[in-house]
Formats: structure tokens, sequence, C-alpha cells
């Protein structure tokens, strides 16, 4: 069993092999129809070794398959483009009166091949992932939505502000930071994470989640072992989480691990901001930390929830739904609003004109992974009591920063994966309400976070740089 898991996990590395040999062959091939230079006994070599690893190299992927690591329809086309890459240069070695056909066919094939193995190693659509950025829709066929609201009956408006932490907090997280190595084209320890039977059900270890207990859910602690620990989740060199992700991850399995509608507290969603503040807190500390005792959660969104303000019309709220923009109440009772367009798959600049209408009850705002650029910041810019803004691998610059300064009563501002650089830390000084800012995989330098740091010495500056205690795997679920 060892060595057929150890040939199947060499399939990465031997694949290389046949892709740089057909290919050398190949270009070859091409010198010697232009420069007239007898190359065939080189390309007969090329071909022979090229297509004797290619075979190998299916071999190898046909145990790695067994592993079970991978769903069987996942892998059917890079399968069989690689089995069809591995036929056609073996006839290409042996019919040399068509082997430009085949070299041609071969080669198509393997580029092909390749490309359905990147998105099994990388995820689906991998490769334009810069040029497009949406998201697949999320599955809410369990959760009541606006689509759902009869608008000639009374509205229960408790029911309208129910809050879906599965949905809108958890899906988004797995899917970007999981679903790489645990949904439906690979399933890495037996594991999936892209639906709530595959969660409840777990992986190899068994149970990942123990409602209400998250010291003793893998799904959680292994999120907080140290990056060179095996264990650790995402894996080294994979895109960690965030401080804030791993801490909503902590709150939802505190609270139950619904996967259907929950009201989320005001109280409780300010604790799961503070979770997961010391670098170097443990589990068995986090389910201590008091919530109603902490002084800094009065911030201005607290004491946004608690003030008056108008509701937010019926059929507002039905034109963002109709346009994938996610909205959720803060607390019951309250009419303040979030905004989330982790769902809008064609985001367009007018959508933003859309939420000026609502820009008085919007105090967070999620525009992650869509093409935001610095023109649209500047719409937001009116948006005065937005306390959180997320711009998370958005494309915009410093000149964004200018515009958002104007924002009296914003503590958070997620950077995350932007084009900021050490001129819009400068700006960063004059937020007048500024708690945190993200700053992970931006064009900041060490230096001018220490500078930004002595003139905000009470802003948290989070650089994705921290590290977690260890903690007690006697605990966990097996």
């Amino acid at each position: 069993m060892f060595q057929t898991e150890l040939i199947g996990h060499l399939h990465p590395l031997i694949v290389h092999l046949p892709i740089g040999i057909l290919i050398f062959a190949y270009i070859m091939m091409i010198l010697q129809q232009f420069r007239k230079i007898d190359m065939n006994a080189a390309i007969d070599l090329a071909l022979l070794l090229g297509t004797i690893s290619s075979v190998i190299a299916c071999i190898a992927g046909w145990f790695l398959v067994q592993s079970g690591d991978y769903e069987t329809e996942a892998i059917f086309k890079h399968q069989w483009t690689g089995i069809s890459t591995a036929i056609l240069g073996v006839l290409a070695y042996f019919l040399k009166n068509h082997r430009w056909i085949l070299a041609t066919a071969t080669i198509i094939c393997l580029t092909i091949a390749g490309h359905f193995g990147g998105n099994l190693t990388h995820g689906e659509g991998y490769l334009f992932a810069s040029q497009n950025k949406t998201s697949t829709p999320i599955d809410t066929t369990k959760i009541a939505s606006f689509e759902n609201i009869d608008t000639t009956q009374s509205i229960n408006h408790a029911a309208v502000r129910k809050s879906f932490v599965y949905r809108d907090k958890i899906i988004p997280i797995l899917k970007t930071k999981c679903y790489n190595c645990h949904s439906a084209s690979k399933k890495k320890g037996g594991l999936r994470l892209d639906s709530e039977d595959f969660i409840k059900k777990g992986g190899k270890t068994g149970r990942i989640v123990s409602v209400g207990n998250p010291n003793q859910s893998i799904l959680f602690t292994h999120l907080i072992l140290p990056e060179n620990d095996d264990k650790h989740m995402p894996p080294k060199g994979k895109m960690q989480l965030t401080r804030n992700e791993i801490s909503t991850i902590y709150s939802w399995i505190k609270r139950g691990a619904s996967f259907v509608e929950e009201v989320e507290s005001t109280s409780n969603e300010k604790a799961s901001n503070l979770v997961i503040q010391n670098t170097q807190i443990s589990p068995e500390s986090i389910s201590d930390i008091p919530i109603a005792e902490k002084e800094y959660i009065k911030n201005n969104e607290s004491k946004l929830l608690t003030s008056n303000i108008e509701a937010v019309s019926l059929s507002v709220l039905e034109k963002l739904n109709q346009q994938n923009i996610r909205i959720t109440y803060l607390g019951n009772g309250s009419n303040y609003i979030s905004a989330n367009f982790v769902n809008v798959r064609n985001y367009q600049p007018s959508l933003l004109n859309d939420l000026e209408s609502i820009h008085n009850q919007l105090v967070n705002l999620r525009l992650s992974n869509q093409p935001v650029n610095d023109d649209a910041i500047e719409k937001i810019a009116n948006f005065k009591n937005l306390t959180k803004l997320n711009l998370e691998n958005t494309a915009i610059t410093d000149a964004s920063l200018e515009h958002l300064k104007t924002l009296p009563s914003l503590e958070q501002l997620n950077l995350y994966g932007t084009k900021i650089t050490d001129s819009g830390l400068q700006v960063l000084a004059k937020y007048p309400s500024l708690k945190v800012v993200y700053l992970w995989q931006t064009k900041v330098s060490k230096s001018g976070i220490e500078q930004l740091k002595k003139a905000s010495p009470k802003l948290q500056i989070e650089t994705g740089e921290f590290q977690f205690a260890k903690p007690d795997t006697n605990k966990m679920i097996k």
C-alpha cells in the first residue's frame, strides 16, 4: 500500500518529464523543417523518451487516483487526455510518414491535459484568475431569501433580519482558502468542505466539527497550529486565513455551527472580531474571553446600532437582492445593514449607485475580489456611517485612501492583495476612527509599516505575520 501511494505521489514530479521532452522533440522537428538540418536521430530519441515518461506518468497518475483524494468525475478529462497524449506519442514515434500530424496532435493533447491538471491542482479557472475574479453562485436552496417574501402580505421583519452566517461568511472563507484541496475536484484526506453534508461527515480522521466546542473541532484547531506543523491548514505556501476569518469560524462553531438561518447578535458579532486578537493566544483561552466586559467593544458601530434610523424600503432590498448583493441586518430591531458583493458575478460600477439609496443605513460593506477601482471608492466616500470596509483583492491604489479619509466612523479597513504602497500608509494616519487595517500581500514595506506605527501607535496593523500557540492535540476529535 505504501509503495503504491509513493508512486502516486510521484505523479506531479514525473509528469513534467514528458511535457518538457515532447515539446523539445516538436521544437526540433520545426527547426529541421525550416533549417534543413538532419535531426531525425535526436527527434527519434526525444519522442521515445517522451513517450516512455508519459506512460510512466499515466501509471503514477492512476495510483494517485486510487488514493481517493480526487473524485472520478473531476479527474476524467485530465486522465483521458493524458492517456491520449501517451498513445499519440507512441504513434508519432513509429509512424514516421505521419509524424507531423501525430506530433502536432500530441502537443495539443498534452496542452489540454496540462490545463485540466492545473485546474485539479490550483483550482478551477486558475489560468485566467487575474482576469476573471467572479464567484460561482452559492447554493442557497435551504435558506430563505428576499425572493420568498410575499410583498402583498404583511412583512415579518424578524425573518428579514436573519443573518445567514454559514452562507454569507463561512462559505466565502472556505471557497477562497479551502476548496482547492477539499471539494468535488479534490478531496485531500477524504475531506470535502463544499456542502453541509460533507462538512458534517468529516474526513478520514473522522468528524471535523464538534458543535459548540471549537477547541475540539479540527476545522478550527488545525487553523491555529504553527505554520511549520504538518497538520496546519492551509499548508505552508498556500494563502492563509486572516485572523478575522479564523475568528469567524471559531464563533460559528461556538454558536452551534448552524447551516440554516441564524440571528447573529450584535455582542457576538463584536466578540468574534476579538476572539483571536492576541498573537500568542491558545484555543483553551479563547473561550474565556469575556464579551460584555470589554470596553473597546463600545465602538462606533455599536453606538450606531443603538440609534434610530429609518428602515430600508422592501423595494430597494428586492432590487439589491436581484443583483446578488447580499443584505443582512446587523441585529434584531436595528435598521442598520451590511452589504456583501460575494455573489455578484458581473460587477458593474453602476451597482454602487444603487447603494447610495441606503448609504445612511449601510454600516459594513464587502467588495472583495471585485474589479473595484479608485473611481468607485470616490462614491463610497459618501457613505458616512460606514464602519467596516473590505477591499480585499480589488484594483484600488493609494488614490482611494485619500477619498476614504473623509469617513468619520470607519474602524476596520481590509486592503489585502491590493496595490497600496508606503505613500498610501501615510494617509491612513489621518483617519479619525481607524482601529484595524489589513495590509497582507500589498506593496508596502516594513519601513513604511514602522512609520505608520509611529504616526498611529494605537492602530492595529495586520500583515499576516503571526503565530499561534500549539493547541493540545489530545483533545481533538478523532
